[in-house]
């Protein structure tokens, strides 16, 4: 269908308050990693310069049985650590425990079951979306769009009870009136949110109450959420990822069926940034108060996002700054609609959430999942990078000079090799070629001439420490030839002359001639004198 279309391009940066974690599906594995002094260094096993000893080994390991392969293959290359981060194609920080972790159970078995059934200690890490070639993290376009929806859909809905078993995508049809063509979002376009060096790092996941509850003995219980390890975007990262909004609204009346009815349209970005502050910032601050009384989070991480909203209400006013929450562990409130919440179990709100821990069983000094803050690019926000750069980040350039480091010695390595095995091929050449050369030789000789050639050959398999003595074969062979080549009238000057030569160095060198030496000498004095 032709209709003018209004359209209104925003470039945004992103900045993440908190950790971001967006899944993609694939998880780092002991198998593709290793972990040295609080770093993970990802590499692809194919690429690792085994040898060929090394070679065997790791497809002796991959044969074994069951859960001892993987075993066995978890410490192959745990064993093998430099070598891996030579080959490393990225390396991320890991919160200390993590580090811990994996140095007490790598290659280890986790625990026997009845039967005695091996439970192996996987260690995987999930990972977040990322460039296929490089491994940076990014957010998705769509997860970015999915937020936007929700806050929009919160707006249209006003606080308004769903209708009696009314399921969530029935109640968003009812909200946009209609389906694909009466969508007001395929008039809204998000590109990926990237960044050439967005930093992110290996924590826990963990679950904890939102209230406080005692068990019989007065000690606070704790959620029941199984504890994870994932890749998160670090917090504080100004404007380390860039976005690309396209508005579009048609210009043309409502048209049933065809176009979304105009008092459901995107009408432009400020609407759309307004939409989104109303619902998340009421959620961003009930969660910060409810950090603050559990003693959840740390401080200082609570206490600046409070004193960064009050410098930053102006942008957020006019829809220069949009706050977002995006990813795994959103939280129910923050993905669900004002009046319309509730979970499976009935209830209005849920009882626990997951915050991102530098330890496994942490207690305090956590930080949410998901914050993010969306702003112009050609408007920067001096408060927010202030803000940013007061915070803590892991430092990467000592991983990045280690790793820069051991690839160069690895390259060096493998020039060596290929040096080394370049020389080995010419020397083999070399050889092939005396050998040829040799053959040649030995075919073009007389009878004779392959006789001195034979006690040549004699002569030189002697290695003994000691002369052998003229009562030994190699005198009798030597005396025998002599006779044969003074006595036979079909010996050349040349043959005669070789077993002069013979006579007068390697003769007097492996046989202890004693009172014959004399005898040898005139021998060779005559047959060389026959040259």
């Amino acid at each position: 269908m032709n209709s003018a279309l209004r359209t209104e391009r925003i470039a945004l940066a992103v900045t993440p308050l908190s950790p971001v974690h967006v899944g993609c599906g694939e998880d780092f594995v002991p198998t593709g990693y290793v972990m040295q002094d609080g770093w993970l260094y990802a590499f692809d096993p194919a690429l690792v310069p085994l040898t060929d000893h090394d070679r065997q080994d790791l497809l002796a390991r991959a044969n074994r049985p069951g859960a001892d392969a993987i075993l066995a293959l978890q410490c192959f290359f745990a064993e093998r650590a430099r070598l891996c981060m030579a080959a490393a194609r990225l390396a991320v920080p890991v919160a200390p425990a993590v580090q811990r972790e994996y140095d007490e159970r790598v290659g280890r078995t986790a625990a026997v079951q009845g039967g005695g059934k091996t439970i192996v200690n996987q260690l995987s890490i999930e990972r977040a979306a990322h460039h296929p070639h490089t491994g940076v993290p990014y957010l998705p376009g769509s997860s970015i769009k999915g937020a936007i929806r929700t806050a929009w859909l919160n707006q249209l809905n006003a606080g308004a009870t769903a209708g009696p078993g009314e399921k969530a995508n029935r109640l968003e049809t009812r909200l946009l009136q209609g389906a694909f063509h009466t969508d007001p979002f395929r008039f809204l376009a998000v590109s990926d949110a990237m960044g050439q060096d967005v930093l992110s790092e290996i924590v826990f996941s963990t679950n904890h109450k939102k209230r406080l509850v005692l068990s019989k003995s007065g000690q606070p219980l704790a959620a029941k959420g199984p504890t994870t390890r994932r890749e998160a975007i670090v917090a504080a990262q100004y404007a380390a990822l860039v976005t690309d909004v396209t508005v579009q609204r048609p210009q043309i009346a409502h048209v049933p069926d065809k176009l979304p009815d105009p008092q459901r349209r995107l009408n432009d970005w400020r609407s759309v940034a307004g939409a989104c502050n109303a619902y998340y910032l009421p959620r961003l601050h009930a969660e910060l108060d409810l950090l603050d009384e559990r003693r959840l989070a740390a401080p200082q991480w609570t206490q600046g996002v409070r004193q960064l909203l009050r410098q930053l209400e102006a942008p957020l006013a006019a829809g220069d700054a949009v706050l977002l929450r995006i990813g795994r562990h959103s939280g129910f409130e923050n993905v669900t609609l004002d009046g319309a919440r509730q979970l499976r179990t009935g209830a209005k709100a849920s009882t626990t959430l997951w915050l991102a821990a530098r330890e496994e069983n942490a207690r305090s000094e956590m930080l949410p999942f998901g914050w993010v803050l969306l702003h112009r690019r050609d408007r920067p926000l001096q408060a927010l990078q202030q803000w940013c750069d007061n915070l803590p980040k892991p430092d990467v350039t000592v991983a990045r000079e280690q790793l820069r480091q051991l690839r160069e010695a690895l390259q060096a390595q493998r020039a060596a090799a290929e040096q080394a095995e370049a020389e080995r091929r010419a020397a083999a050449q070399r050889a092939q070629e005396a050998a040829a050369q040799e053959a040649a030789r030995l075919a073009a000789l007389t009878p004779e001439g392959q006789e001195v050639e034979a006690l040549r050959k004699l002569l030189l398999g002697h290695t003994a420490a000691r002369k052998q003595p003229v009562s030994g074969q190699l005198y009798q062979r030597t005396r025998a030839l002599i006779q044969r080549a003074e006595q036979d009238g079909t010996w050349s000057a040349q043959d005669k002359a070789a077993l002069a030569e013979l006579l007068t160095t390697l003769v007097p060198e492996k046989i202890d001639l004693a009172g014959k030496a004399k005898e040898i000498r005139q021998a060779a004095q005559r047959l060389g004198a026959s040259t």
